[in-house]
């Protein structure tokens, strides 16, 4: 079981993640998203881990708040956070709003099989 707190100012559970691609560990900040099944890196983040366009093994329409739009299927060597670490996950990239501050969206597919517990009024995140 991992804890860690977060700001419950931002209005957004922010957690950091470490992304390890081509034998290189990389430190970045993502949102917890439990309204998305998928994990989604931005288009920034799949750039800065070395991944480019011909990594993709997909193309896949996506309905966000601010309408469709087309995402990227990528496989991630490890991600991890939490304390959970997920190997050949399948996240998909596109664009985020500018002024996110986070790198990603942690979806449902990254919790699955695990039990996710956040406290709102105490400003932690755990998974067991």
């Amino acid at each position: 079981m991992t804890k860690e707190t977060f700001d419950i100012k931002q209005k957004a559970v922010i957690v950091p993640v470490t992304i390890e691609a081509d034998g290189l560990i990389h430190r970045f900040f993502f949102i917890v998203d439990t309204g998305s099944y998928e994990t989604l890196l931005c288009e920034k983040t799949i750039r800065m881990i070395g991944y480019t366009s011909v990594d993709s093994f997909e193309d896949v329409p996506v309905h966000t708040v601010s309408g469709s739009a087309t995402a990227y299927r990528y496989v991630i060597d490890n991600m991890t956070a939490l304390g959970v670490s997920k190997k050949g996950l399948k996240v998909i990239s596109m664009q985020m709003p500018s002024g996110s501050g986070a790198h990603g969206l942690l979806g449902l597919d990254f919790f699955e099989g695990k039990d996710l517990h956040i406290s709102f009024r105490n400003g932690t995140i755990r998974v067991d």
